[in-house]
């Protein structure tokens, strides 16, 4: 028979190969920790991200919900195990991208997998506890505003690190989803459907946040903040009074140059784009729907608008060959983005490649997940496919070339700490220009 109230504990796992292990706050988390209380149920959130394990300390609780990413999923595992040793009687749930993605994959030391966004699941959970059965599945209702702001009082997030113009900036939402079925994206199915907050809600959390922690900057984390026309310009006449400085995702293909200079007048300073390559030949591939004009279009009008363009760049998706490199080089010198980011290609569960190597000339998919990183903290990312075009030892050669070159290029505008420690990068991050 379930309890009216239960105690709660959320756990964000570390992730050692990272770069800056503590960049963002598990915003994740804190809207499942702000569904919980609103249903009566006592919630606290462990992150452990950049903490060693001598550190951590892990409460007593009826509930254990632990975040887990294909790299975290051997330490989110112990983590779990830790749990059931501190309360043999609780419930231990996973959830996040990697059990979403192949539920029927993990280990028995969960006792039960959260397949999707977790506000609701976790509350359906607590319902059924401690008579649960292994796998939730239960949508998020598309008006976003039921649900309260995330639970930013359970956490200090002074202890972040994200920067904006070298500020403190908090992250955000302002919808779920994505209408793009990118070949790399893990939660595509997942994501069709997209999921908003009214523009008064989102002014609203702002206008709070900047109060109770005196932050000015904001990271919008929409997987594109550009894409509803009407509604986004609805957002921006509620934020400008807010005096805010903020970044945002633009869509090439879907954007305007008008767009830009209404973001610009709005407060947003950065406007970021996955363009992935430089190559046709390897958007097609990955499914961008959009073009190496469109992507060169966007870069200029967010220039004229006078906003900072960061670029992120995607190595060694299958098909890639040196001249697609090239490709990418010579759009990267005529666009000259002020700023950019290179991660090397993943295979996570749950992609297209995944689903359908055959398609895309894979000849293996290695499942060594911890290995399962973009960049890490030596500045290079790691290779867990084999291709019929490419061995492994020729992609590390094309790697090496290519971030020996890149990180030649000077950046403009104030760039993240962490992109300093990169090796060979410590020293341009010293004559960053400034715009």
């Amino acid at each position: 028979m379930s309890k009216s109230s239960l105690t709660v504990e959320l756990l964000h796992p570390p992730h050692p190969e990272s770069i800056e292990d503590r960049l963002d706050a598990p915003l994740g988390l804190l809207y499942i920790a702000a569904n919980l209380r609103k249903h009566g149920h006592e919630v606290r959130i462990n992150d452990l991200s950049g903490i060693p394990q001598s550190e951590w300390e892990i409460g007593m609780a009826d509930i254990y919900g632990t975040t887990m990413y294909a790299p975290t999923m051997a330490i989110s595992e112990q983590i779990a195990r830790m749990c059931k040793e501190i309360n043999p009687a609780s419930k231990i749930v996973a959830g996040g991208a990697h059990p979403t993605a192949i539920p029927g994959e993990i280990s028995s030391a969960f006792d039960i997998i959260g397949v999707g966004e977790g506000e609701e699941i976790m509350v359906d959970i607590a319902r059924d506890y401690p008579d649960n059965k292994r796998v939730y599945r239960k949508p998020l209702e598309e008006d976003l505003d039921i649900y309260p702001n995330p639970a930013y009082d359970l956490i200090d997030p002074l202890s972040y690190k994200r920067t904006l113009g070298g500020e403190l900036a908090l992250t955000t939402l302002t919808s779920r989803g994505c209408p793009y079925q990118c070949s790399f994206c893990g939660l595509a199915d997942h994501h069709k459907t997209i999921k908003r907050r009214s523009p008064e809600n989102v002014a609203e959390e702002i206008e709070f946040l900047k109060e109770r922690y005196s932050i000015t900057k904001f990271i919008f984390q929409d997987d594109t903040f550009t894409i509803n026309k009407k509604r986004l310009g609805s957002m921006l006449d509620l934020i400008r009074p807010l005096g805010i400085g903020f970044k945002a995702h633009g869509r090439s293909g879907n954007d305007t140059a008008g767009d830009y200079l209404r973001l610009r007048d709005a407060g947003c300073e950065t406007i970021a784009w996955g363009i992935e390559s430089g190559s046709q030949k390897m958007l097609d591939l990955m499914n961008k729907q959009t073009t190496v004009r469109k992507n060169e279009e966007v870069i200029q009008w967010a220039k004229d608008a006078g906003l900072i363009s960061r670029a992120f760049f995607v190595l060694g998706f299958p098909g890639e060959d040196p001249q697609t490199i090239e490709e990418t080089q010579r759009f990267i010198e005529r666009t000259d983005p002020d700023q950019y980011f290179v991660s090397n290609f993943v295979p996570y569960p749950g992609t297209d490649v995944w689903n359908n190597p055959e398609k895309y000339g894979i000849t293996r998919i290695h499942t060594d997940f911890e290995k399962y990183y973009q960049i890490n903290g030596n500045g290079f990312g790691s290779r867990n496919i084999e291709t019929e075009n490419l061995s492994g030892d020729e992609f590390g050669e094309m790697e090496r070339e290519f971030r020996s070159w890149i990180n030649q290029r000077r950046q403009r505008g104030k760039l993240q700490e962490y992109e300093g420690k990169l090796p060979g990068r410590k020293r341009l991050s010293e004559e960053v220009e400034e715009i």
